[in-house]
């Protein structure tokens, strides 16, 4: 199929909220939807959106048939923007197509997730080989591409979990990170249980983990997002999350459907919640949700959302699938129709590290092995302190730690006016250790310090005399070659505070090692 820009004219609706953001969601005419002058029919939806060489790209599902297939299928399209507003359609959509005859996807794709990992795109997407009649033989599939327009199937990579599963039914909207540091990748998916078997029950968001974006493990404690209490605006499922990271914190956005009574469904209740984590494993939903709601009259709902940050005018875009979109029929102006389509919306980024934040933590300690100290953080209702190993709880603002080794405890103070960080260390000295630090052949002076600490070699060392210092961790961080004196001062630099050990060698043997603690 052939397609044109579409270009389109805004009118917007503001809704202003003491919440994680002001959005404002722009209605009445989408940012990509069908060209009914054309009459190629389609249903647009399930956006996928990144920001890749300064280009704004999105993959998104067209429901279509497609020349010589009659039948309406959910297929996979491309477009291209420079501003997010106005989009290019690819000229030869759909780019991934259903599978052939006897293929899992050969009825249905649906929900694509896109991820760069700096080699090549990644898709992730829904198939279905039993075309509109349950998903008991669905997965989430894996094509990978060079441009991101000719796609390669590499097959299934994630799968629904057994008929008890809180995933039992099915999975969908795979929302995919790579972390080039780490060489990871991420995925939060969707599923649905079979508390209401044949039909799919309650929605929630699971947590995947892969080495190589293939082979994919599930989180054991799965689900991450649950659905809410009932009565609640999510009480029937949270689903479709979408994910950014910045500034070390997880961001989420999801969509929330609430339980109505008739004459409504509950996918017109459809509302937008936030989370955030430092881990991307452990959640804290914010206070205020839902974040994004119609205004009363508006047919909107907010459904398979994505999320990019400008970070020139330092706020949010968000696109979302919605039946909002009611066209004229060309050729009988007294007739109308309604026909899902893509939307967007904005926000500024008000909330998150906002200069109005009074956050504060306890000083950092020293205590010794074995010991415990309580640390805390102020400034909001909601918290967790990461690492959680030797926390009693590490969901409350003041949690006992008793930790073997130095570290660095990091916590997330959340309220409807502020998300921010801050960070406690606690470091651990062995006091047996310290009360031999003398020996013969290298002492440390002061071997606590704040700015400088002198390293003596006593007069009997012979040899070439080298010293290296290692963190906690084992790193090697200040290495001294070839000592022609007797003595070596040291100052901190630039090395944060903490554990480290200083190994005296002579003629390239390990002589001595001295633990000392930098405050």
């Amino acid at each position: 199929m052939k397609h044109k820009t579409l270009t389109v004219i805004l009118c917007l609706f503001a809704v202003h909220a003491i919440s994680q953001t002001s959005w404002t969601y722009y209605s009445e005419n989408p940012v990509l939807a069908m060209e009914p002058e054309t009459y190629i029919w389609g249903a647009y939806g399930q956006p996928s959106v990144i920001t890749h060489n300064d280009t704004v790209k999105m993959w998104y599902a067209v429901v279509e048939t497609n020349d010589p297939d009659t039948v309406a299928r959910g297929r996979i399209h491309y477009a291209w923007s420079v501003d997010g507003i106005n989009w290019t359609k690819h000229a030869d959509n759909p780019v991934l197509d259903v599978g052939n005859d006897g293929e899992w996807d050969k009825a249905w794709l649906d929900t694509p997730g896109i991820v760069w990992d700096g080699n090549e795109f990644k898709l992730y997407y829904y198939g279905d080989s039993t075309y509109q009649a349950g998903q008991q033989n669905t997965a989430i599939g894996l094509a990978t591409s060079d441009d991101g327009i000719h796609w390669t199937k590499q097959g299934k990579v994630l799968e629904k979990g057994e008929f008890d599963d809180w995933d039992g039914h099915h999975v969908e909207l795979p929302a995919v990170d790579f972390d080039s540091i780490s060489n990871l990748y991420t995925m939060y998916y969707t599923g649905m249980d079979n508390s209401n078997y044949p039909d799919a029950g309650f929605m929630q968001i699971g947590y995947a983990t892969s080495p190589d974006g293939y082979n994919w493990d599930k989180f054991q404690n799965n689900p991450v997002i649950q659905y809410g209490d009932n009565p609640s605006w999510n009480d029937t499922g949270s689903g479709g999350a979408a994910i950014l990271y910045s500034d070390g914190i997880y961001e989420m956005w999801y969509s929330g459907v609430k339980t109505v009574e008739e004459p409504y469904e509950s996918w017109d209740s459809v509302k937008v919640g936030y989370a955030v984590s430092l881990d991307g494993k452990h959640w804290i939903q914010y206070p205020s949700n839902p974040v994004l709601t119609a205004n009363a009259g508006d047919s909107t709902a907010f459904w398979a959302i994505d999320v990019i940050r400008d970070e020139a005018e330092n706020h949010y875009k968000l696109y979302f699938e919605s039946e909002h979109w009611h066209y004229q029929d060309p050729f009988n102006p007294d007739t109308t129709y309604a026909i899902n389509a893509i939307f967007y919306a904005t926000a500024p980024r008000d909330v998150l590290f906002s200069p109005d934040c009074n956050v504060s933590v306890s000083d950092d300690v020293t205590i010794n092995q074995g010991e415990s100290t309580q640390i805390f953080a102020s400034g909001g209702d909601y918290y967790h302190w990461i690492p959680e190993a030797d926390l009693n709880n590490p969901y409350i603002a003041d949690p006992i730690a008793t930790p073997d080794t130095t570290t660095t405890y990091k916590v997330i103070v959340v309220s409807d006016s502020c998300i921010n960080t801050a960070e406690v260390v606690v470091t651990v000295e062995d006091p047996v250790f310290f009360e031999q630090n003398v020996s013969k052949n290298m002492t440390v002076s002061p071997n606590t310090f704040y700015d400088k600490t002198t390293v003596f070699i006593p007069e009997n060392q012979n040899g070439t005399i080298d010293l290296k210092i290692s963190d906690a961790q084992g790193k090697i961080v200040r290495s001294f070659s070839n000592i022609d004196r007797k003595k070596v001062s040291i100052d901190k630099g630039n090395l944060p505070a903490g554990l480290y050990v200083f190994c005296l060698y002579v003629d390239a043997e390990l002589s001595e090692k001295v633990k000392v603690v930098l405050k």
